[in-house]
């Protein structure tokens, strides 16, 4: 276990059961920020500067989508590279390419997902110290 409370997560997620099912697992080793919605999530983004964004695509008053181009268009260099893990239950292909286009660093389907990969993946993410994305882009979403 890392329990590095310095290192900063928000989740960006409007289903309040799966937010609390994150913290349950991340909640311990990480400082853990929320938001409802997408104009929200770039509020905290903004305020908190956090290590990673925990990103669901199906959000309401902003998408996904159209946040993941916001952190990528963002003028500050910190902003605009900080790691992006989608989770959501999109599965097309559209969706894929679409957010992947972003640069995400993974994209995980939430149905067919065991978080327990996903924590893994997040402590991966975090600890690698480059505060970037990545070039190589894991596709989760047919592994169940």
């Amino acid at each position: 276990m890392y329990d590095d409370l310095s290192k900063k997560i928000l989740v960006i997620e409007d289903d309040q059961e799966f937010r609390k099912k994150l913290y349950d697992i991340l909640g311990h080793e990480f400082s853990f920020i929320t938001a409802d919605d997408g104009e929200q999530g770039i509020e905290k983004m903004l305020v908190h500067r956090p290590d990673l964004i925990i990103l669901d695509l199906l959000l309401p008053r902003l998408d996904g989508f159209e946040v993941l181009k916001r952190i990528r268009e963002y003028p500050d260099n910190f902003i605009k590279n900080i790691p992006v893990i989608v989770l959501s239950n999109l599965a097309g292909n559209e969706d894929f390419i679409r957010a992947t286009n972003y640069k995400v660093d993974a994209y995980y389907v939430k149905a067919r997902t065991d978080l327990s990969e996903v924590k893994a993946k997040i402590k991966d993410v975090v600890y690698k110290g480059t505060g970037g994305p990545r070039e190589e882009v894991m596709d989760f979403r047919d592994l169940a």
